[in-house]
């Protein structure tokens, strides 16, 4: 997958390093305007202190080096050099320990050769079209179905994370305390680097599977084409629910199956409450199959407007945005009546 369009579909990484960038910044900002008035216990073992300003150089250096690996698929490598210009310029500020100025070195020396990498590079690819072809037709929301998903108990489980991790993160910023910030930060970055994993493989209009056997539904199909992606082959079908209006997805399957590609018709199996989880079974019914390919044969139905995917997450995380607002709105109220 190339870089722009693992950029693409990984757009919560981008989020993540957004918020990684501003954490260095804010480190390096504790750090230059607090760090004469740190007070350090010592004993024994060392020294230590509670002040954010007393190791907020060698977190916000980590926190650099973070954005810039997560930075790295948006931006590509110059992003990705200047977080480790930023990560360099932070362990450079007011230090005399030998072991930091020498990490510091290190990390510039790379930051320079990642920004002059980037810069080559795009000198001599140049203005580039989509490296993914020409972009693919928007498909009609399955807006009822994603509002049952939004819903579900599953899914309020799962926004329950996101919901306290962004919380914390806008109640520390606006009121404090700071470690609340950080501690909502940092989480928030983790769910988000999480989403962009689970993210990463999605296709728009590609059917998702397995299709639960509890709600499983048999449905025609005609074949609009097939091609090949990889190892599997790319079944582009007009699914005729029972119920509903006709809808144009993709199914991939690694073998061509019930012989789809001589009949030009298929019987898929579907979610009718999620129409986007389709797959094609090995052993349909024969009955079912043969009544599938008749009308095939003699029926030329209209186009039917592909169906939009959601991405992995998706009602999660609308869940945890109207939850995080729910939340917030509470507290405010809470806080103007105390």
């Amino acid at each position: 997958m190339s870089t722009r369009a693992y950029g693409r579909t990984s757009w919560p990484w981008a989020a993540a390093a957004i918020l990684l960038f501003w954490q260095t910044w804010f480190l390096f900002h504790v750090y230059a305007t607090e760090n004469s008035g740190v007070r350090w216990d010592c004993d024994s073992e060392g020294c230590g202190t509670n002040d954010l300003a007393g190791p907020a150089i060698p977190f916000g250096v980590i926190s650099g080096l973070a954005a810039a690996v997560f930075a790295a698929p948006r931006l590509g490598l110059g992003g990705a050099g200047l977080a480790a210009l930023l990560a360099a310029f932070g362990l450079l500020v007011r230090r005399e320990d030998d072991h930091a100025l020498l990490a510091a070195y290190g990390i510039a020396a790379l930051g320079v050769a990642l920004v002059t990498a980037g810069a080559v590079r795009a000198v001599r690819r140049g203005p580039t079209a989509e490296e993914d072809g020409p972009p693919r037709p928007r498909g009609r929301p399955a807006v009822a179905a994603l509002l049952r998903a939004l819903v579900a108990p599953g899914t309020l489980l799962a926004a329950v994370p996101g919901t306290l991790a962004v919380t914390g993160l806008v109640q520390g910023a606006l009121d404090g305390p700071r470690w609340i910030m950080m501690l909502g930060l940092n989480g928030t970055v983790a769910l988000l680097v999480a989403l962009g994993t689970a993210r990463l493989n999605h296709r728009p209009g590609v059917a998702h599977g397995p299709v639960p056997d509890a709600r499983a539904a048999h449905a025609p199909a005609r074949l609009n084409a097939l091609t090949t992606r990889g190892t599997a082959f790319v079944y582009d079908l007009t699914v005729r629910p029972e119920r509903g209006a006709p809808y144009r997805i993709e199914v991939e399957h690694p073998l061509d199956l019930q012989d789809v590609r001589v009949h030009r018709a298929a019987l898929v199996r579907h979610d009718p409450r999620r129409p986007w989880l389709v797959d094609l079974p090995q052993d349909p019914p024969a009955a079912a199959l043969a009544r599938a390919r008749a009308t095939a044969r003699t029926e030329d139905p209209p186009t039917a407007p592909r169906l939009w995917t959601p991405p992995p997450g998706t009602p999660a995380l609308l869940a945890t945005g109207v939850l995080t607002a729910v939340v917030m709105t509470l507290l405010a109220t809470a806080w103007d009546g105390a």
